[in-house]
């Protein structure tokens, strides 16, 4: 279970934290931000066209939704490499290749648009849909990419007591990132 307006009230921490953390605090916690998105993302697309949701160390024949980043062994989600689709959705007539953004910048939501047409699938299909979903919805078009908003498509129910909720670990994780940079 999952709940999107957590994860937006995460969005705004790593940018906080590369200012008075340094640098690199910022893109780890940037990092951990961004995959518990994209996997929400991915699992919400698993449970909404009712195909099997894999890592992407565990891709197998499709159909099926692929998440490109990684868990932690403490459950931490990391986001997708850069180069690599967020998410890879595999359907008996192509395939799409999917990134979810945290920004609210039309700038870097383009700019994601623009290394969305760059992305390729890992398993070749002769069609390719690309979708870029966003938190707020894009002003402008993007030619060959179809444009949604996450509150279009995501569930925003709060997780129930005994679930694991991967937004409990991440603010968990976050509180201890940021104790150990201010020692």
């Amino acid at each position: 279970m999952w709940d999107l307006e957590e994860i937006k009230k995460l969005a705004f921490i790593p940018g906080k934290a590369a200012h008075y953390k340094g640098s690199n605090l910022g893109k780890e916690l940037g990092s951990v931000v961004a995959g518990c998105f994209e996997l929400l993302v991915a699992e919400t697309l698993s449970i909404k066209l009712g195909l099997n949701y894999l890592l992407s160390c565990e891709i197998k024949p499709p159909p099926c939704v692929v998440w490109n980043g990684r868990l932690t062994e403490k459950f931490i989600p990391i986001c997708a490499p850069r180069g690599k689709p967020d998410i890879e959705v595999y359907t008996v007539s192509g395939a799409w290749v999917v990134d979810a953004t945290l920004a609210k910048e039309l700038g870097v939501q383009l700019a994601e648009a623009r290394r969305l047409k760059h992305h390729n699938p890992t398993i070749p299909s002769p069609t390719i849909k690309r979708i870029l979903l966003t938190l707020s919805q894009l002003q402008t078009k993007c030619e060959d990419i179809e444009i949604v908003e996450a509150s279009k498509l995501l569930p925003t129910t709060h997780p129930k007591r005994g679930e694991l909720s991967y937004v409990e670990e991440v603010c968990k994780f976050i509180k201890q990132k940021c104790v150990q940079g201010g020692e």
